[in-house]
C-alpha cells in the first residue's frame, strides 16, 4: 500500500518550502542550529554531537508523515533516523546515499511531531540534508463530531422558531 493510499480518503497538508511562510498549524523547532529556506528546499545539519536535531511540528496533529529527502549535499554522517517526537519512537532511517527519495510512515496512533536527528556514531559527525517537501495528514475529524454540530445547529433552529 502506498503512503497516499493509505491516508485516503484524508487529504495530506504539503509544505514545498516556496516560501517562508510555512502551512498554518506546521513549524520547525531548530535544536542546535538554524535551517535555511531557499529554492523549494529546507535546508538543515543533524549533528550527532548535540545538541543538533529538527523537529517537524503539525498543531492540529496527525497521524501520518512522509517527505522527500536528499542526504546528498554534504556532510560526513550516514544517515538520520526519523522518530515521533511524542513518544520518542523510531520509525526508519534516512540513509546517508539518499537522493532525493520518499521517506514516511502511517502510525497506528496520533501525534503532533517527528523529530530528524543523525544516525549514531562519532560525536563529530554531521549529516546535511534538503528536505525537498513534506506531507502530513491530518488526524480527521470523526464523524461523531459532525453529527454533534448538526444537531446543535438543529436546536439553535428550533429555539429560534419558538421564540417568535
Amino acid at each position: 500500500v502506498s503512503f497516499l493510499e493509505a491516508i485516503a480518503p484524508t487529504s495530506p497538508v504539503v509544505e514545498n518550502f516556496q516560501d517562508a511562510t510555512l502551512e498554518p498549524g506546521f513549524s520547525i523547532t531548530e535544536i542546535g542550529g538554524a535551517g535555511t529556506i531557499h529554492d523549494g528546499v529546507y535546508e538543515n545539519i543533524v549533528n550527532v554531537g548535540g545538541p543538533g536535531y529538527q523537529v517537524y511540528n503539525y498543531a492540529p496533529g496527525m497521524f501520518a508523515f512522509g517527505g522527500w529527502f536528499d542526504l546528498q549535499p554534504g556532510g560526513s554522517g550516514s544517515g538520520i533516523n526519523m522518530y515521533i517526537n511524542d513518544d520518542d519512537t523510531f520509525v526508519t532511517s534516512i540513509p546517508g546515499t539518499a537522493e532525493g527519495g520518499f521517506y514516511g510512515f502511517v502510525a497506528d496512533g496520533t501525534f503532533t511531531g517527528v523529530r530528524l536527528e543523525n544516525t549514531p556514531g562519532s560525536s563529530q559527525v554531521l549529516e546535511t540534508y534538503y528536505a525537498i517537501d513534506v506531507a502530513m495528514a491530518p488526524v480527521p475529524i470523526p464523524a461523531a463530531a459532525w453529527l454533534l454540530g448538526s444537531g446543535l445547529l438543529g436546536l439553535v433552529a428550533i429555539r429560534r422558531r419558538f421564540k417568535k
